[in-house]
């Protein structure tokens, strides 16, 4: 069987490759250069010290396309008031501006391939989940910039769904996906 010419490659992301980011972009929009400094700054780095895994996503000739990452926090869920539990979060994803709503055949989708793998990777964490029973992760969660129409309609789509009333960093919405059994 042929891989298909779309086909998005994950490769797990480490220091070294921050080299092969130079030219990597989000795009313009406020939310979208804080994307791409988090990936080529030590944010990333911070995050990967924590426990977060990091990938890159590329296609068959190693073009990168985009980039995501899952990690476990400790939140009071349900937010804003509810008791201290584990949750899986997407502390950041974002797709190199070219690459937006590409390839066209949307069952290819760059962005849809990048968030099924973080999606899968989720269901792994929750799956394998070794600490207290009590605190095991049920939720997977991101936020997103409340100005950026177009991610949050995408992450619908993928079946999050918006937590009323909730902004965290003063500006950013947060979503959340159930994972949980």
């Amino acid at each position: 069987m042929t891989d298909h010419p779309h086909q998005l490659y994950a490769i797990e992301f480490t220091e070294a490759e921050q080299v092969r980011l130079v030219g990597f972009s989000c795009g313009d929009e406020p939310w979208s250069k804080h994307v791409t400094e988090w990936i080529l700054g030590s944010d990333v780095l911070e995050s990967m010290k924590r426990g977060t895994r990091v990938w890159l996503f590329e296609t068959a000739q190693a073009e990168i396309v985009g980039f995501g990452s899952v990690g476990t926090s400790v939140w009071q869920w349900p937010p804003p008031k509810g008791e201290r539990t584990t949750i899986v979060l997407i502390p950041m994803l974002g797709i190199d501006a070219r690459f937006r709503g590409q390839p066209p055949d949307p069952d290819w989708r760059y962005s849809r391939q990048l968030m099924s793998h973080l999606i899968a990777e989720a269901q792994r964490v929750a799956r394998e989940w070794s600490g207290d029973a009590e605190k095991k992760p049920s939720w997977l969660v991101l936020m997103v910039h409340q100005d950026n129409a177009r991610a949050i309609h995408f992450y619908e789509q993928c079946g999050f769904e918006l937590i009323p009333d909730v902004l965290r960093r003063q500006d950013h919405k947060v979503m959340k996906l159930w994972i949980g059994d």
